[in-house]
C-alpha cells in the first residue's frame, strides 16, 4: 500500500513551518524554510508517498496553495476562524500550529474554506482594487466638503461627482480644496483602466447581466457580486449566503435564554457594503411597492434607520440569490424561489 502523509503548513510572509504526520499520527518530519515557492515545492517533493496538504486562508495563501498543487498533492484550504475555535490552546507556536493542522487533516476535522480558481481570484482582485479606490475617493470628497463648510462656501449636493462643475471650486482659492481636487483628478486617471476592465467583464458575464436587471444594481456591483458569490451553488441555501455576507445577527443561547446580538463580524465586508449601498439605490429606483422598500421601512419604524438599512440589504441579497440560482432576469412580481422549486 502506498504511504500517505498529512502535511500542515503554518505560512507567514517570510517563513513557513511544515509538519508531516503519517496515517497513525506519528510525526515524520518538521521543517522551517523561506517563503519562496521553490522551497515549498522542493520540500514536498522530498517527502515520500501521496501527500495531503493543508494551510489556513490568509492574505498570502494563494501562491503557497498553487505551489503545493503543482506537486500533485491534494491541497485543502482551512477556514482560519473555525480552526482557531477547534485548536485553541494555551501553548501556541508555529510548530504547534502546523502539527495541529496536520492532525486535524488526518482526522478529517478541517473546516474547509472555499478556494477559488485563478480566474475567479483575478476577477476578485480587480473588483477589490476598484473598491479600495472608491473608498479612498469617498474619503477625499468628504474632506473637500468639510473644507467648503468650514470656509462658508455653499455647494450643490453631489457636486464633486460632476468633473466639470467641481473644477469651478478652484475659483475660491482654497489650498485644501485645490489639493483634494488634484487627488480626485489623479484617481480618475488611475481607475480608468480598472473601469474599462470591469465593463468588459460585465459584457462577458451572463450572471452579471442578470444581476443588473435588479433595480439599484449597476455594472460594478453586479460584477463584484459575481466575483465574490459565484458559483452560487457553493451555498446550500440562502441562509448560509446571508451569514457569509454578515447580514444576520449573532446568537447567544444558554438553557431557555436566547439573545441575538450584533451582526456577524466573521463575514465578507465587501459584499455587506455593496448590498447596503445597493439597497438604498434599489429603494429609490423601485419605489414603495418593492419588497426591499417595504421590509426596510417596516424594520426602520420598529428598530431604527440603521436596522432598516440592514433589513433591506438582507432582502436584496435573497433576490440576488434567487436570480443567480434560477438564471433568469429579475421581475418584481415573481414568486419566491422555494415555491418555484417545489412546483418543479
Amino acid at each position: 500500500m502506498e504511504s500517505e502523509l498529512f502535511v500542515g503548513l503554518d505560512v507567514h510572509k517570510k517563513t513557513v513551518v511544515a509538519t508531516a504526520v503519517d496515517r497513525e499520527g506519528n510525526r515524520v518530519d518538521q521543517s522551517s524554510f523561506g517563503s519562496r515557492d521553490s522551497e515549498l515545492i522542493s520540500y514536498l517533493d522530498g517527502l515520500p508517498g501521496r501527500k495531503h496538504v493543508v494551510l489556513e486562508a490568509c492574505n498570502v495563501w494563494e501562491h503557497y496553495y498553487d505551489a503545493a498543487l503543482s506537486t500533485e498533492a491534494e491541497v485543502t484550504l482551512a477556514h482560519p476562524y473555525r480552526v482557531r475555535l477547534i485548536s485553541e490552546a494555551s501553548l501556541k507556536s508555529d510548530k504547534v500550529d502546523s502539527e495541529t493542522l496536520a492532525e486535524l487533516l488526518r482526522l478529517r476535522g478541517i473546516p474547509v474554506a472555499y478556494a477559488p480558481n485563478p480566474e475567479i481570484r483575478a476577477l476578485r482582485q480587480l473588483v477589490r482594487d476598484r473598491w479600495f479606490y472608491k473608498r479612498e475617493e469617498a474619503s477625499i470628497k468628504s474632506h473637500i466638503y468639510a473644507m467648503l463648510l468650514r470656509k462658508g462656501v455653499q455647494y450643490d449636493d453631489r457636486l464633486l461627482g460632476q468633473k466639470r462643475k467641481r473644477e469651478e471650486l478652484r475659483s475660491h482659492q482654497i489650498p485644501e480644496v485645490d489639493r483634494g481636487l488634484d487627488v480626485l483628478n489623479r484617481f480618475d486617471e488611475l481607475t480608468k483602466d480598472l473601469d474599462e476592465a470591469i465593463h468588459q467583464e460585465f459584457l462577458e458575464s451572463k450572471d452579471a447581466q442578470l444581476l443588473k436587471t435588479i433595480p439599484g444594481i449597476g455594472e460594478y456591483t453586479a460584477v463584484a457580486l459575481v466575483a465574490e458569490l459565484c458559483p452560487i451553488d457553493r451555498f446550500p441555501n440562502v441562509e448560509k449566503l446571508c451569514s457569509y455576507a454578515g447580514l444576520v445577527p449573532t446568537n447567544h443561547q444558554s438553557g431557555e435564554s436566547s439573545y441575538q446580538g450584533h451582526l456577524k463580524t466573521d463575514a465578507n465586508r465587501m459584499v455587506k457594503w455593496l448590498l447596503v449601498e445597493a439597497s438604498w439605490s434599489h429603494r429609490q429606483w423601485a419605489g414603495k411597492e418593492s419588497d426591499v422598500t417595504k421590509v426596510a421601512r417596516r424594520v426602520a419604524r420598529r428598530s431604527g434607520k440603521q436596522s432598516g438599512n440592514v433589513a433591506g440589504a438582507h432582502k436584496l441579497l435573497k433576490i440576488v440569490y434567487a436570480v443567480l440560482k434560477r438564471g433568469t432576469p429579475y421581475t418584481p412580481d415573481r414568486p419566491s424561489f422555494e415555491r418555484t422549486a417545489a412546483e418543479s
